[in-house]
Formats: structure tokens, C-alpha cells, sequence
């Protein structure tokens, strides 16, 4: 090897070659519609929106000159969410593949292409209320006609409970024939 090389090798061993190396920011910053949402970095708490971490410049250098440069060696999952709010997953990642100039070394590495990531968390929908025997009873206690209890019983999610008991009960809370026919009817029916 004569000396050109030798010194080549060893600037590229360095680090060298900064000048063609793609120089980025060290930290990423995360924020969330409604802000407050906790951040997981691989499974690992790192915070709460909004928020800036610091990586280091290696994640988002996709330029490795030599095989001891500093660099992700698995990809980046992040796991954002919050109470009451449908939780976001996302990896920032994108794979990379280094190459030895002689080709026999080779390794996988992951860069950040992103410095900023902002979520928009969407609420979770609540599960409907079913229909129960007590409600059907409130419902006639208060006065609410048979006509309108059945079209509430038609259109709801119902837990209806119709045993001998639970009718005889219907009928002393004064529910009608009509009402309880339909309670039947909607209990059967998949």
C-alpha cells in the first residue's frame, strides 16, 4: 500500500470526509393535538408533547464513512398517546446499508430522515349505552309513552334480561304489554 493510500484509509477511518457528510440538527422535536401526550421511544418513556430529544447528529447522517462510526443499529419505533385518545405508532426509521470499500464488510443501520414530528390524536369513540331493564322502567316511571319507548328500544343496543321474574317485575313498574312484546322481540332477533 503506498503512502497516498495509507493516508486515505486513515482519514476515512477518522471520521474524515466531514465536508461530504450531510450535517444535521441533533434532536428531534414531537408534539401532539391535544398537547400532554406521553412519547415512547422503543417502548422506553422519553417524555411528554411537546417535546425535543436529543438523538445525537449520527441519526440523522446517513453517510457512514467507516465501520466505527457512531450510528442507530435498530430502527426507531415511536409510540405516542394519551387518556382518552386513540394512540399513534409510527417508526421514523428508514434502513440503510453499509458497505466496505473492498465490499466484504457490511452492516444494516437506520437514519432519521425527520427532525419534527407532530401527531393529531383522535378521540376514542364511546361505546354505546345499552338498553336495560331498569332503564325501560325509569323511562315508564317518568311517564314516557309506549310509542316512544319502542321506537328507543328499536333503535338502541339492549341487555335485556326476560325471565319470569324480570316480566313480572316490568308489569308491577307498570310497563305495557306492547313495550315488553317489542323487549322480547329485540332480545331474540341477532
Amino acid at each position: 500500500m503506498n503512502k497516498r493510500t495509507l493516508v486515505t484509509v486513515l482519514f476515512l477511518m477518522l471520521g474524515g470526509l466531514t465536508a461530504y457528510a450531510e450535517k444535521a440538527n441533533d434532536a428531534i422535536t414531537i408534539t401532539s393535538t391535544p398537547p400532554g401526550a406521553t412519547v415512547e421511544w422503543n417502548r422506553k418513556v422519553i417524555g411528554v408533547t411537546p417535546l425535543t430529544y436529543t438523538v445525537g447528529e449520527y441519526a440523522f447522517n446517513g453517510r457512514k464513512m467507516t465501520v466505527f462510526s457512531k450510528r442507530l443499529s435498530q430502527p426507531v419505533l415511536l409510540h405516542v398517546s394519551l387518556d382518552g385518545f386513540i394512540s399513534k405508532d409510527e417508526t421514523i426509521t428508514e434502513p440503510r446499508i453499509w458497505s466496505s470499500l473492498n465490499g466484504r464488510n457490511r452492516f444494516a443501520f437506520f437514519v432519521i430522515n425527520f427532525q419534527h414530528f407532530d401527531y393529531r390524536l383522535d378521540k376514542v369513540s364511546a361505546a354505546p349505552k345499552v338498553l336495560t331493564n331498569a332503564d325501560i322502567i325509569e323511562l315508564c316511571r317518568v311517564g314516557f309513552g309506549d310509542d316512544l319507548l319502542i321506537e328507543k328500544i328499536g333503535a338502541s343496543a339492549t341487555a335485556f334480561t326476560l325471565e319470569v321474574g324480570d316480566l313480572l317485575t316490568l308489569r308491577k313498574a307498570g310497563v305495557s304489554d306492547n313495550v315488553m312484546q317489542t323487549m322480547i322481540h329485540k332480545s331474540t332477533t341477532p
